[in-house]
């Protein structure tokens, strides 16, 4: 549990050895440091007090979240999440940038000719999607400034707007067509909602015990990380 991600997921047979060879080195040494009296040193002591603290709290804290994390209780809060979930409209959206309004209006007089919007895209477009013929994907309406998504989001599926003035140019749009964003799944959201449930039940479990707890404030005074150091 306490390995880097990267040497958890290494197959056992190659994982065990390199552990056992630590954990030879940690024992000898640590042997040779109690025989040099650092058993008793006061930085052990009291980062053995924190552990032991600590582990204490992880332990009784995963109770109290096996006593609640049931299937029905983790439904039941993804049954929430979906009453909650908005309802985005997305557009699939292409379109055509250019610099100048002269150069805009060279583009609506191409397109009125008959020349395809993805040709033309990859004639006259300056944007980065020029090359896919100006396809941008499914957009939704905050991705997009204001200028822009007030020109698509009336446009219908196959419509092609008038030219549209940005920051970033001059662009004419063409909607594809249109979706509604769809919820993750439950397999997708269960990880999220397992870190929640448990976040939420430990932090009401602590709140609970505060309201009767005797408890004492101190305040930051200006020596007090004087002297502190990093365990190697």
């Amino acid at each position: 549990e306490s390995l880097p991600a990267q040497f958890r997921q290494m197959p056992a047979e190659q994982l065990f050895p390199l552990i056992r060879e630590q954990l030879i080195d940690i024992k000898l040494l640590a042997k040779k440091g109690g025989e040099a009296g650092l058993a008793d040193d006061s930085r052990i002591l009291a980062r053995r007090e924190f552990y032991t603290m600590r582990l204490t709290y992880d332990y009784y804290a995963a109770t109290i979240v096996k006593n609640y994390m049931t299937e029905d209780f983790l439904n039941e809060s993804y049954e929430k999440f979906l009453e909650n979930f908005p309802a985005t409209e997305e557009l699939k959206i292409s379109h055509i940038l250019v610099a100048t309004e002269e150069e805009v209006e060279k583009v609506v007089e191409a397109l009125e000719d008959g020349a395809g919007f993805a040709e033309a895209a990859r004639e006259y477009s300056v944007g980065p999607s020029a090359p896919k013929g100006g396809e941008l994907g499914f957009i939704r309406r905050e991705q997009v400034v204001p200028e822009f998504g007030d020109a698509a989001f009336v446009l219908e599926d196959g419509e092609i707007s008038e030219p549209v003035e940005t920051q970033f140019g001059w662009h004419v749009i063409r909607v594809a067509e249109r979706r509604t964003q769809q919820p993750p799944s439950f397999a997708e959201m269960e990880t999220r909602l397992r870190a929640e449930i448990t976040d939420r039940l430990v932090s009401e479990a602590a709140k609970e015990l505060r309201e009767t707890a005797d408890i004492e404030l101190f305040d930051i005074d200006d020596d007090f990380f004087a002297g502190v150091t990093v365990a190697p």
